[in-house]
């Protein structure tokens, strides 16, 4: 079936409503539209949702997502048309120009390309609680430093560059030359019960991005990885791979 880029051009006061009527609209400047525009997304394309996924909004431009999905745009729309809900369907009123698509090329071995990722780089670990083991989230760079008696003993932009690093050489699918931490913050994030009596909670996690140069190793994998993307919380907006040529 091959993987398709796909550009979503999103009306962001519509959006906004959709959210509101889904109690879920943003109530702070730093916190992430991640879970809003996920529910937006299976709600207007259901099981054809792309991801990974990313957002991008400025100023004066119109805000929109790019991502891979195993579906071009002609797919996204039908299934829009057919069988998204009125409040999805009015973020894209115009959806012949508001959803385009291109197929992916199969990129030869030894292909030098230049890459960027927006991540969440965090580590799983058990709580170990009274209560039974529960598995939490924390920052790579905080657990690293928990894990060596409160001392650092790499950076934390070195620790995140190893970290996509490793994500993008397995299956051997590529061989990464550099990765390089040109952007952090700390966001905050909303997540939600299901069910009637929606409960909402926030969260505080690391946004990291990263940039560097790769060769493709195994074209196969390396189509794999673009499709599937890295790290955690793919769903949500990150982990999605951005190639440019080396200049």
């Amino acid at each position: 079936m091959g993987v398709h880029l796909v550009e979503i051009t999103l009306d962001v006061g519509a959006l906004m409503r959709f959210l509101k009527d889904a109690r879920m609209e943003p109530r702070r400047d730093d916190e992430d539209l991640g879970y809003g525009i996920h529910t937006w997304l299976v709600s207007a394309f259901g099981p054809l949702s792309p991801k990974p996924w990313r957002l991008f909004m400025a100023r004066r431009r119109p805000a929109k997502i790019l991502g891979y999905a195993p579906h071009d745009a002609e797919a996204l729309r039908e299934q829009l048309n057919v069988y998204a809900t009125p409040g999805a369907y009015q973020v894209l009123p115009h959806s012949e120009s508001s959803i385009l698509s291109k197929p992916m090329p199969e990129f030869t071995r030894g292909r030098l390309l230049a890459f960027e990722v927006l991540t969440v780089p965090i580590a799983r670990k058990s709580s170990g609680g009274e209560a039974g083991d529960k598995t939490i989230e924390k920052d790579l760079f905080l657990h690293h430093v928990e894990q060596n008696g409160g001392k650092a003993e790499a950076s934390r932009a070195e620790l995140y560059g190893r970290w996509v690093k490793k994500l993008l050489e397995e299956r051997e699918a590529t061989v990464v030359h550099a990765a390089r931490l040109e952007g952090f913050r700390l966001v905050r994030q909303a997540r939600y019960t299901h069910g009637k009596e929606r409960k909402r909670r926030q969260i505080v996690r690391p946004q990291a991005l990263i940039r560097g140069e790769l060769t493709v190793n195994d074209p196969e994998a390396f189509s794999a990885l673009l499709a599937h993307g890295i790290g955690r919380h793919r769903a949500f907006g990150y982990g999605m791979l951005l190639l440019r040529p080396v200049r």
